[in-house]
């Protein structure tokens, strides 16, 4: 049973995209929906809170990297937060540390919000 849910919200600076449950390739179809139209809008920073995500595939690992990476290049950028151990393990296997701003919580992240062409924070 795939119980993944998407919810997008507006949290300023940034638009969250909260994932929760399974992500893998029969859940990424909902994902992509919500994230298209995100990649569309100039200046958009998306924010993936996977706090809640139990489980991750490589598809789903494609569509993480695809939005951080696709960010509206006019002022947009691309960051995770709520990052489990080991998820924070698969992100650092995959040479992935370099590409996401990550943040431990979302709370942190809207607090001490950055932009990922002038910075990288850790992951961890």
């Amino acid at each position: 049973m795939h119980d993944f849910q998407v919810v997008v919200t507006q949290a300023p600076p940034f638009t969250v995209v909260t994932l929760s449950g399974e992500l893998d390739v029969l859940t990424v179809p909902r994902l992509r929906e919500q994230v298209a139209p995100l990649l569309a809008r100039p200046g958009t920073r998306i924010l993936f809170d996977l706090e809640k995500l139990r489980f991750i595939d490589s598809a789903g690992m494609r569509v993480l990297i695809d939005a951080c990476v696709r960010t509206p290049p006019e002022g947009g950028d691309g960051a995770v937060c709520g990052l489990s151990g080991h998820l924070r393990h698969l992100f650092g296997m995959l040479g992935l540390i370099e590409r996401f701003t990550a943040y431990q919580t979302l709370a942190d992240a809207l607090d001490h919000p950055v932009d990922i062409r002038r910075h990288a924070a850790p992951l961890g």
